[in-house]
């Protein structure tokens, strides 16, 4: 089931994309949570590769996401856990962890928005609280290349309510993130992932991604929202007066709707 060959992708209608694999692992330079075209469609910039997630309990922490670093070591290794995948209407992941917590990952993008939504929620659950810890990884750079660790990526981080803000270089849109979880800054740069596909193609296949901090939700409480926005003419915000998950079921209930539209999944 968990194969790195595999692959999803969601557009944005502007350029932009978030693409990657079942089992989570990147294997080219173009799988990203979030890439955006800075001049509709052309401009494209990664902004968010990707992104590390654990759940926890009393009992143990558990991951979800899966990576590949030099020379060929996985880590951590969430996707051994993953119990179902679907497409339809957008990627879903079901994972199961060995005390018994059911989790479902949900990822879309909207036609017409830089944005890309993320949202975990409880299935089953043991009793007691279950967290789930999200760690952005960034980089900010052209599609076609590839991002080293550097003293320019500015990790300072601009907290408003629901909203934390980075602006990684200049040049580069902003990234903003909007959710329902706790943020607590920790600058970490995580280094040599290995893109497989990026190999075999006999190119540089090598990148490290710069992460500013963690996110923690609650998920024993409400579904965890993360949206991950450019910031500019075509990103989202949060409406005022308006709780993250509330408006998160919004937007996919709109999305949703607007494909069942259309006769087929080709159309």
């Amino acid at each position: 089931m968990a194969r790195d060959d595999r692959e999803w992708l969601e557009t944005d209608g502007l350029g932009g994309f978030a693409s990657g694999t079942v089992s989570g692992r990147r294997t080219r330079r173009y799988h990203a949570v979030l890439l955006t075209a800075t001049h509709p469609p052309t401009g494209r910039f990664v902004l968010v590769n990707g992104f590390e997630a654990y759940v926890t309990t009393s009992d143990r922490t558990t991951p979800l996401s899966s990576q590949r670093y030099l020379p060929n070591a996985i880590h951590p290794d969430g996707d051994r856990y993953l119990e179902s995948f679907e497409d339809d209407p957008w990627p879903t992941w079901t994972f199961r962890t060995p005390d018994g917590v059911r989790v479902r990952h949900e990822c879309f993008m909207l036609q017409g928005s830089s944005a890309t939504i993320l949202r975990w929620s409880l299935v089953d659950a043991t009793s007691g609280m279950v967290t789930l810890n999200v760690r952005p990884l960034l980089s900010g750079r052209d599609y076609h290349a590839l991002h080293q660790e550097n003293g320019e990526f500015d990790f300072h981080s601009r907290i408003d309510q629901h909203r934390v803000t980075w602006k990684p270089y200049e040049g580069v849109p902003p990234v903003r993130m909007l959710s329902n979880g706790q943020y607590t800054d920790g600058p970490v740069w995580y280094r040599q992932f290995r893109y497989t596909q990026e190999e075999a193609r006999g190119l540089d296949f090598v990148e490290d991604c710069a992460s500013p901090g963690m996110f923690r939700f609650q998920l024993s409480r409400e579904p965890a929202v993360w949206v991950v926005t450019a910031v500019g003419e075509h990103g989202l915000d949060l409406p005022p007066h308006q709780q993250p998950g509330e408006w998160a079921e919004e937007l996919a209930a709109s999305e949703r709707a607007r494909r069942g539209k259309f006769p087929t999944r080709l159309h």
